[in-house]
Formats: C-alpha cells, structure tokens, sequence
C-alpha cells in the first residue's frame, strides 16, 4: 500500500517516513501542497497525511482537490492543538481521520487502521445505527456519515428511550461525523442526560476519542479507551 506525506516539517516527514516505511508501506513525502499533489498524481496512493497548515497551499486545500481527483483515498489531517475550527472544517470534506502534533505512535497506527478498513470499502456509506437489546443494556451500531439531515434517526431512538436505560454507542470503522453531525449528537446526548439514561461510547479510534474530548462529548457520555492495536498489510 502507498502512502503520500504532506508536511512544510522536515523532522515530521522523517518520523513518518521511518514508521511507515518499518510498516512495510511504499511512502512518499512532500514539502509543500503543491509538490504533494503533484507527488498525488504521479504515484496515486491510497492514504494521505497532510498538515492543516503549512505555507503557500494548505491542507483544507490539498484535501479538497484531492476529494475531487479520487474520493476513494483516505486523507487524514495533521492537525496542532487549538485547530477544532479546522479540524471541522476537515471533518466537513469528509477527512477519514485526523491526528495531533506531535505525533504519538498509538495515534498514528490508530489513524493507519481505520484509514485501512474505509479503504476496503466500495462507495460511500450512509448513517445507520443497528439497534439490538443486550442483556440489560440497548446497543447502537453506528454506522456510516452522520451528517445533516441524519438527526431524525437520533430523535426517534432518544424518544423510545426509558429513564434509567443504558446504551452503549458502538462506532463502527466506517462511522464519520461532520461539523452537523456533532452538533446533533451533542443535543441527542444532552436529551438523554435530561432523561436520566446512562450513555456509554466504544469503538472509538484513538483520534476520535481526543477529538470527542474537544468537542466536549466526554462530558456527556462514559467513552471507553481506545485498544492498542499495530496496522497489518
């Protein structure tokens, strides 16, 4: 599998040529957006890491043209701490994943796997939730985009919801979000707190987890760590 790198940061290309390459992936690095997409064109990979912000052609950018020359490969962002206006902007263009600086190594393979998994799927993937009752507890499989329009799928199970339920929230690899998609889930878990039912999140990958947290959803839900995992080719 090729992966392309994007990033104005010497040291940044150099750790990801060096765990990628130890991965056992063919990488590609690039200074600038537009030697990137050049590099893009050339080579065609299936994953790309670029950075947010960077001179000249920034990430949002890089992101953009590349959703349009190829909306199979995985973009994840590269993101700095104090980038959630960006961070959803990214999520908006339908970025498969997103990763801080500096960059941990459980990020990095979290954001490999997931990146691996959505590109073994065929087309795009509309929001679903697979609803199976447990033991003493409701599960949700969240599936697909969660996006605008997709609220009325949360409505009608919050309403069905009973005071002292637990649900567990189940993301599955394909599940994404945008900007209206945190908004809604947001009010759909403030409506459960009211209701007194007890939300439990799993499935998470380690960057949505962080993301989550930034968000504020952490304080809405219980969110189960993130397993370590290695990416496999």
């Amino acid at each position: 599998m090729k992966i392309l790198v994007i990033d104005d940061e010497k040291p940044t290309l150099s750790m990801f040529r060096l765990f990628l390459a130890a991965y056992g992936y063919e990488v590609h690095t690039a200074g600038t957006g537009e030697e990137g997409l050049n590099i893009f064109g050339a080579v065609h990979p299936e994953i790309v890491f670029t950075d947010i912000r960077m001179p000249g052609m920034d990430g949002l950018e890089v992101l953009r043209r590349i959703r349009e020359a190829d909306p199979a490969c995985q973009v994840i962002i590269i993101t700095g701490h104090g980038d959630m206006d960006r961070a959803l902007d990214a999520l908006d263009m339908d970025a498969s994943d997103f990763i801080n600086k500096p960059v941990e190594r459980q990020a990095l393979n979290s954001a490999l796997i997931r990146a691996e998994k959505r590109a073994s799927r065929t087309g795009g993937i509309l929001f679903s939730m697979d609803i199976k009752n447990e033991e003493n507890m409701i599960v949700l499989g969240m599936n697909g985009r969660l996006s605008g329009g997709t609220y009325d799928d949360l409505a009608k199970v919050g309403k069905a919801l009973t005071p002292g339920d637990i649900v567990v929230m189940d993301f599955y690899p394909e599940f994404s979000i945008d900007r209206q998609g945190i908004a809604d889930l947001t009010v759909f878990l403030q409506a459960a707190a009211k209701k007194g039912i007890t939300i439990e999140m799993k499935g998470l990958s380690f960057n949505y987890i962080r993301f989550f947290e930034m968000a504020g959803i952490h304080k809405l839900a219980r969110i189960q760590p993130a397993q370590p995992q290695e990416p496999g080719l």
